[in-house]
């Protein structure tokens, strides 16, 4: 059994939830009969009251990942007015850096040794990298998905990223090119492609060296397991649900988190047979059953709590786990 409830954990996971709206928002401007401080508008005229801190960034931050050590947390910006990375304290949320890229996409992932972190370009095909030390970011070369595309005509369009355990490959989601791409991060170049389901999106790598792929535009996702060398065998598929996007592991790689942005579930899979354990429900309380949006997920230190953030809710849903769904003997229904 899973038990839900809507509380905004930290600002860090409030930027996770509400990208949209914070990146869109104006200041409130108080008055008599306005907003307070901490209150934010959104286009459509409703306004939001945050329960934790909000922190105004840039125009549409899509991802967020933290940093090594926890005192900062980069923000990937993909608005209309500025596209790159931010650089926020996490104590104050205090915008330290802000590095702008002619394009960006929600892939953001450091490097397991915390020395670099790589950025996807969007249309422009490459991922950025970035050398990551005091805190602080600077822009140290790109890696190219393909020939350079004139602006704007990427056939690539890098979304999910990771890096191998090892650090030597990079992962990325190619979604205008229904594949995976395996980068070689020495080499600066791809050294395999595999297929993968239409418009792949979120990219996950378990403990084992597997690689998921969810795809965005279908029902699927793909499981790649290594076979040396950082390269890939030919996958297989997992169907889950429509409109998979955001894609969690647990710590030990025996369970996989899919978000379906478009049926309000989240679908939980045992990575060890591939079935799924469960679906959970993640509409709207007393509403329909679609019109949450779950596009990112992240779980408690125990791995016994996960969080959800509901783009179209403007929050963030919290489920407790069982130890069937959670993957772990420690964990218990509540």
């Amino acid at each position: 059994m899973t038990v839900r409830s809507r509380r905004c954990v930290t600002w860090v996971l409030t930027i996770g939830v509400a990208a949209a709206a914070i990146g869109c928002s104006a200041p409130a401007r108080p008055g008599a009969d306005g907003p307070s401080d901490h209150e934010r508008q959104l286009p459509t005229g409703v306004r939001l009251d945050p329960v934790g801190e909000s922190s105004v960034l840039g125009s549409m931050p899509l991802s967020i990942a933290l940093a090594p050590g926890g005192q900062r947390a980069v923000v990937l910006l993909g608005g209309w007015r500025e596209q790159g990375i931010q650089v926020v304290e996490t104590a104050t949320g205090r915008i330290a850096q802000t590095l702008l890229q002619p394009a960006a996409f929600i892939g953001v992932a450091f490097s397991p040794d915390g020395h670099d972190l790589y950025v996807s370009g969007g249309d422009d095909d490459i991922i950025y990298r970035y050398e990551w030390s005091g805190d602080s970011a600077t822009l140290k070369d790109s890696l190219p998905l393909g020939p350079r595309p004139r602006r704007g005509a990427g056939s690539r369009y890098p979304a999910g990223l990771a890096i191998s355990r090892d650090g030597r490959m990079l992962y990325a989601a190619e979604n205008l090119g229904d594949s995976l791409a395996v980068v070689d991060i020495a080499a600066k170049r791809v050294v395999q492609r595999v297929a993968s389901g239409r418009y792949p999106y979120g990219v996950a790598i378990a403990p084992d060296g597997t690689v998921y792929v969810s795809a965005w535009g279908a029902n699927t996702v793909s499981a790649f397991a290594p076979r040396g060398a950082g390269l890939l065998s030919e996958g297989h598929t997992l169907r889950v649900a429509r409109h998979p996007s955001a894609l969690l592991l647990n710590a030990d790689g025996s369970r996989l988190f899919v978000a379906s942005g478009s049926t309000d579930r989240v679908v939980v899979v045992d990575t060890k047979s591939q079935a799924i354990v469960t679906e959970l429900n993640d509409a709207p309380p007393g509403g329909p059953g679609e019109g949450s949006t779950p596009n990112a997920l992240a779980l408690s230190a125990d791995g016994t709590t996960l969080y959800v953030a509901e783009a179209d809710n403007n929050a963030i849903a919290t489920f407790s786990l069982s130890g069937a769904t959670a993957g772990t003997s420690r964990a218990t229904e509540r």
